[in-house]
């Protein structure tokens, strides 16, 4: 398989995702020739010659949204606060990857499904889960389940799978953000995260379509200040992804290898 420089059709999208592909060809696609090529130093940037380098060692965030399902009513209130202050993640000013970008949508504002917290798609669930939720799902505990961005320690699924390097690691509160004006609008990025908290505000590359995910409001979250029960809450980061159930398989394809991600423990 060859990955394209710039995934522009549709079907380079599904071939990219959908591909076996090998090691090396997978590294080439992160911007890392092989395992021997990474930097075991503060940063863990890996290099190249030809290609750009793509840094797999990035700072833990400060902090994180964390919800509590038994205090959740199921209101909404967290998404339509989420949306009103993003507008999709591309309000001028809003986003710390690009807070000068003038590529902000109207439209979003009466989505909430599309708010970097998911509450709608958890309403009717499974007794299993979330995870099991297909369509409209069945009915099961009527336990609502709140997910939020984990925020993820490096190697961070979403950032080394965007073949744009469109998701950053921004201050002040080092939450990975989606940079718009770099997003292609593909939706890597929601098949790479196993919790697909990323989403797309229309269909995959159509035009004006970008990703957007939680970067924490700068450290105030507006879901947290919207939340009337108290089922959310903004607190000191901390890894919860072992323990978190993953809602969707992430294709081989864009999974980071597994002794790749093994040499991060060489930096701890």
């Amino acid at each position: 398989m060859t990955i394209p420089e710039e995934l522009t059709t549709l079907e380079q999208v599904r071939e990219f995702i959908h591909t076996t592909i090998s090691r090396r060809t997978f590294n080439k696609s992160l911007g890392i020739a092989g395992l021997g090529a990474i930097a075991f130093q503060y940063g863990c940037s890996s290099s190249t010659q030809n290609v750009a380098p793509r840094p797999i060692f990035v700072a833990n965030a400060d902090g994180l949204v964390v919800a509590d399902n038994t205090l959740c009513v199921g209101c909404r209130r967290c998404e339509s606060a989420c949306v009103a202050f993003n507008q999709g993640n591309q309000a001028p000013g809003n986003n710390p990857a690009n807070p000068t970008g003038a590529d902000a949508a109207a439209s979003t504002m009466a989505q909430p499904a599309i708010s970097n917290i998911k509450i709608n798609r958890n309403l009717l669930y499974g007794v299993n889960g979330a995870k099991d939720m297909t369509g409209q799902g069945l009915y099961g505990n009527f336990t609502v389940v709140q997910n939020t961005c984990l925020q993820c320690p490096h190697p961070v699924p979403c950032q080394l799978a965007c073949p744009h390097g469109a998701i950053q690691v921004v201050g002040p509160v080092n939450a990975r953000v989606v940079n718009t004006d770099l997003c292609q609008g593909c939706g890597v990025c929601v098949k790479a995260c196993p919790w697909q908290m990323p989403s797309l505000d229309g269909e995959p590359l159509a035009k004006g379509t970008k990703a957007h995910k939680c970067h924490l409001c700068g450290g105030a979250p507006e879901c947290v200040a919207a939340c009337t029960t108290g089922a959310l809450q903004y607190l000191p980061w901390t890894d919860q992804t072992s323990y978190t159930p993953v809602r969707q398989t992430v294709p081989a394809s864009i999974q980071m290898p597994p002794d790749v991600a093994a040499t991060c423990s060489k930096c701890h």
